[in-house]
């Protein structure tokens, strides 16, 4: 079934923070879409809630060494 959340990361200095998030998430299982917005560091994503869950998402945005919050 498809489920959508959101994050809030504050932490992007630059749209190519954003958009190397954006890339780590895309690639992430049972992810379908991912939207990531610099400007507001909002970050939508859209999966298979069978396959992904949003722990797998913050953890996902950590790694790539920034901090989600729920938004």
């Amino acid at each position: 079934m498809s489920d959508t959340t959101q994050f809030r990361v504050l932490d992007f200095d630059c749209p190519t923070c954003a958009s190397t998030v954006e890339r780590a998430l895309s690639n992430v299982d049972g992810v379908q879409h991912v939207e990531v917005h610099y400007a507001t560091g909002r970050v939508e994503i859209e999966y298979d809630d069978s396959v992904a869950d949003p722990d797998t998402f913050a953890q996902t945005i950590e790694n790539q060494g920034y901090t989600p919050q729920p938004a």
